[in-house]
């Protein structure tokens, strides 16, 4: 396995010359403005340091940037199931935000040192001379980064926003931090005011980065925010906070943008790992050189041979959500995950490219997310449930197998919305929406108990010793031993197959709606060294 960590940290980037340092690959909070903003190459390259430091910041190898936490998110949610290898148990049992495991504080620094690099180039790019419009293009994508990341925790740090919309979340920084301020701090802001930070941030980025910026086609471009990538921004922050009639203006837009393109079946079943994909709207694109954020693949591909950790799995009741002729049920499937042998239901879904060199691209948003924020917004619209129900319809058109039809929508109401968080759930599975969505729809993890005996193939390995494998029919499923079978013959002929094996919150309650253990919470450093944290809004009772 190949690895490459990049990143400079901050003390050791104090002691760096601008020449010295590579401002791709590492925040600027100890670098001179004057020296760093002489032109708009290097304000160019803050930019790319910041993305360069969102996907590669971390303190171990189960909490590598972004692609972390939307593993977190999964984990956190209904649909994975977690093996027993190492990481992301805290995210699994969700224990990982109210105790303050690894992903809870690495998700701090991994979002406000990008923040503090989005500052500078803003407090700074007006100064510097050269071409407007790649100003305003620079200019702009430092305001969607920062729009982005406000959304993020937003998401995070506070139940949705109709709950309580004055409650806490985190503090807003416009400003790049000097010393000062990095000492005592700024006090946090209600979730309404973050959210309206991530709109205004947004919408400035929509408004700057111009139309027709064309960010090339090589894959190690598609992580910067174009126009159709700040309007797909636009939707998803929208929806969250909901703006409906927004969320439906922009996700319109941004399907538009992209002629409305759905992947083939062979296209979704070809590993999710290609950031050309034309679906795809935004992604994170790997090298042999810069290839840390793959890393996750060793999590999330449970199939390909020599594979690592192999631990995200599938809840077998997930997959009788599927329509028995839509073809993404065919992507799980029980069998031996390929790291460590354990018996689950495999996800297809995630693929290494090429594992020998440990290459793999990251999702970050693409088409099929647009038809769900559209429809879900025309749900709430007065006069649109039609339109919100043909657009489901479209989706679940294009993921059945050649020659089906999905059946007619015909729910209303909260019904249809139901019906949309779920498609949400099986069209989205494994791309980090799942505790977004329970947090923000106010919906509680939904885990069952699964546990049956199958039927089994029993071979040898070369030591002689023993290995089952769940026998699958034609069609993928597995079999089930007979309903009379004794104990003799399950012994001789057949395997337990589990499902989930978390089903409560970690104090042994029943999982529920509004649970503090969905949560992200403030860092106890920053509570400790932060003097105004809580001066404009009260700690959550909880938490106290």
């Amino acid at each position: 396995m190949k690895f490459n960590y990049k990143n400079i940290c901050l003390t050791a980037l104090a002691a760096c010359t601008v020449t010295a340092c590579d401002l791709d690959t590492a925040p600027t909070t100890s670098l001179e403005a004057n020296a760093v903003f002489k032109n708009l190459e290097n304000a160019d390259r803050v930019i790319r340091g910041a993305w360069n430091y969102i996907f590669n910041s971390g303190s171990t190898y189960a909490s590598i940037g972004y692609g972390a936490i939307m593993i977190n998110d999964d984990f956190a949610g209904s649909d994975v199931v977690r093996t027993t290898s190492y990481g992301y148990s805290s995210s699994y049992k969700l224990t990982n935000g109210y105790g303050r495991g690894e992903i809870n504080d690495v998700m701090w620094d991994m979002v406000y040192d990008p923040i503090n690099n989005c500052n500078a180039v803003l407090k700074n790019i007006d100064g510097i001379s050269g071409d407007q419009e790649e100003k305003n293009r620079i200019k702009g994508q430092a305001y969607a980064t920062r729009g982005f990341l406000y959304m993020l925790l937003a998401s995070h740090y506070s139940f949705a926003i109709d709950k309580d919309p004055d409650a806490v979340c985190v503090p807003i920084y416009t400003e790049p931090t000097n010393y000062d301020m990095a000492t005592t701090g700024k006090p946090a802001a209600s979730v309404s005011e973050v959210y309206e930070q991530a709109l205004n941030d947004l919408k400035w980025g929509y408004d700057l980065i111009p139309a027709d910026y064309n960010r090339g086609s090589n894959a190690t471009d598609q992580y910067k925010i174009d126009h159709i990538v700040v309007t797909g921004l636009r939707a998803r922050a929208s929806l969250y906070a909901r703006k409906w009639e927004d969320a439906y203006k922009y996700a319109d837009e941004a399907m538009k943008l992209k002629n409305n393109y759905l992947m083939s079946e062979a296209e979704y079943k070809s590993g999710f790992n290609d950031a050309l994909n034309k679906e795809w709207m935004w992604g994170y694109s790997c090298t042999l050189d810069d290839n840390l954020p793959a890393y996750n693949f060793y999590y999330k591909d449970t199939t390909t041979p020599d594979g690592g950790y192999t631990n995200f799995n599938t809840d077998p009741h997930f997959k009788e959500l599927f329509d028995k002729n839509d073809y993404r049920r065919d992507l799980f499937k029980w069998g031996l995950n390929t790291g460590y042998g354990e018996c689950a239901m495999l996800n297809y879904k995630f693929l290494f490219a090429d594992i020998n060199n440990m290459l793999g691209d990251v999702i970050m948003m693409r088409v099929a997310e647009m038809y769900l924020i559209k429809a879900e917004a025309a749900a709430h619209i007065n006069g649109k449930t039609s339109e919100a129900q043909a657009l489901l319809k479209e989706l679940r058109d294009a993921r059945m197998k050649e020659g089906f039809e999905s059946p007619a929508v015909t729910a209303t109401g909260d019904e249809l919305l139901k019906e949309i968080w779920l498609e949400r759930r099986k069209e989205l599975w494994g791309e980090g929406f799942s505790l977004t969505d329970i947090i923000r729809n106010q919906q509680s993890v939904d885990r069952k108990k699964f546990e049956e005996y199958a039927m089994a193939d029993i071979t040898h390995d070369s030591k002689g010793q023993e290995i089952r494998t769940p026998k699958l029919d034609e069609n993928g499923d597995v079999i089930l031993a007979p309903k009379n079978a004794t104990d003799e013959y399950k012994e001789q002929n057949c395997m337990l197959i589990s499902g989930h094996s978390t089903l409560k919150f970690p104090d042994e309650s029943d999982f529920e709606a509004n649970s503090k253990y969905y949560l992200f919470r403030i860092p106890e450093k920053e509570e400790l060294q932060n003097q105004n944290l809580y001066n404009n809004h009260p700690k959550l009772d909880f938490y106290r």
